[in-house]
């Protein structure tokens, strides 16, 4: 009969169900034995969620310090935009603002995603290295800082969401850990109730979703 969980089971639903079997066995004198081992399970499926939201949670806070560094070097690069266009008398075409950015204008640059923002930003230094112009020192320096910040950033995004490619491996282990205790313990059931179907069923199926207990939210009666 073992009864099995979708593929798709989450955390929450494990948790769930460990509770609702735990609480089940300890229902009855004859089985409360069986419990314990669900409430480990219960506690280790929490500590796999847990994993599984602070992951989730490190990725978010990069992200965040990405979309802040990319604030940060897109003034940076307006500012210097700005300076080389005074230092230039107001002309595109002339130097040091067509040295250092060509036909290139500020507004493309900061629609840069970070990548492509950090190379852009490498030519840039380079020739404002070249020029030394005692003006644009300050503006290219504060590139420089705002270029490595947003380059760390991204750098660190990519490894964590790397990192959660991961999480469905621990979720689906999660399962397959259920569903071995869940077997076992059906098992434990048949070999002390011989037969006993209904017990099994009472014990171990999952609860569907018309039977889970509403929110005391959900339970206010509409106004």
């Amino acid at each position: 009969m073992s009864y099995q969980q979708p593929d798709t089971a989450s955390f929450e639903l494990l948790i769930d169900h460990a509770v609702g079997v735990g609480a089940a066995l300890a229902a009855h004198e004859a089985f409360a034995d069986l419990a314990p081992a669900w409430n480990d399970l219960r506690d280790q499926l929490l500590a796999g969620r847990q994993a599984r939201d602070e992951a989730r949670w490190a990725l978010l806070g990069a992200q965040r310090k990405v979309d802040v560094r990319d604030a940060l070097w897109d003034a940076s690069v307006g500012d210097l935009s700005g300076r080389a266009f005074l230092a230039a008398g107001k002309r595109a075409d002339a130097p040091p603002y067509s040295d250092l950015f060509g036909p290139l204008v500020a507004n493309d640059l900061k629609a840069l995603g970070p990548a492509r923002a950090v190379a852009a930003a490498g030519v840039i230094l380079a020739k404002g290295n070249e020029l030394n112009h005692a003006d644009l020192s300050a503006p290219l320096a504060t590139l420089g800082t705002a270029t490595t910040a947003l380059q760390s950033a991204d750098s660190e995004r990519t490894t964590l969401r790397e990192a959660t490619l991961t999480l469905d491996i621990v979720r689906q282990r999660a399962l397959s850990a259920v569903e071995q205790a869940t077997a076992q313990c059906e098992i434990a059931i048949l070999q002390r109730a011989p037969g006993r179907a209904d017990l099994v069923r009472a014990f171990l199926a999952p609860v569907r979703p018309e039977r889970q207990p509403k929110s005391a939210a959900a339970q206010q009666p509409a106004a």
